[in-house]
């Protein structure tokens, strides 16, 4: 624990400035995000009992892991967002199109990164494209000096295939696929950035 909040506190001394190994300095881009707390009389699956409280507590700890690449989320709104009718035709398909048929797509921000929680599916969460998808009961292997809780792993993991990063399979990584490593390297940050400031200029009014 002591490892993790040392780490953490290191994290929040670069939120305001990214400073690369080489020396140079970048700029902190920050990025909306519309939060979706997902609700169904129907289907107990798509209804998170999450409350905005948790989400406010959420995504600090998300930006904490972010601040390694100077990038930063700012919640535009957290929202209750009814889950549409599962449609017949959809019930002999995969999990992950089953519940991303279950997403009003009206609702979603043209000019913000959704994020859309809900109860329970397989796996912890996922990003094939808008939105990304998290589960409120996130489990995740623990690792030496890994986050302190699932959910802004989670969030931050799902963000990162948004942001352009694919699966690295080394336990400490963030992108590594069930455990609560946080660390990107500097290819990641490179290219999460690179992403992040198109995603930026997408949002601006």
């Amino acid at each position: 624990m002591n490892t993790l909040i040392t780490t953490l506190c290191a994290f929040l001394a670069m939120i305001t400035l990214r400073v690369e190994p080489a020396g140079g300095i970048h700029p902190v881009i920050t990025l909306k995000v519309r939060v979706h707390l997902m609700q169904s009389n129907t289907t107990p699956a798509m209804h998170t009992t999450l409350s905005e409280t948790d989400i406010r507590r959420v995504f600090p700890k998300v930006n904490m892991i972010w601040a390694q690449a100077g990038i930063q989320f700012e919640i535009e709104s957290i929202v209750l967002t009814k889950a549409l009718p599962l449609p017949p035709e959809m019930r002999t398909q995969s999990m992950i199109e089953r519940v991303l048929s279950m997403i009003p797509k009206d609702q979603l921000s043209a000019k913000a990164i959704n994020v859309c929680y809900v109860k329970e599916m397989e796996p912890n969460g996922f990003f094939y494209r808008e939105p990304v998808m998290v589960k409120d009961t996130a489990k995740l292997e623990a690792v030496p000096g890994g986050m302190d809780e699932p959910l802004p792993r989670v969030t931050a993991h799902e963000i990162g295939h948004e942001l352009g990063l694919k699966h690295r399979q080394e336990a400490v990584n963030l992108m590594q696929s069930g455990t609560n490593g946080f660390l990107l390297n500097d290819e990641e940050i490179g290219l999460a950035r690179m992403t992040a400031a198109r995603l930026q200029m997408e949002q601006a009014p």
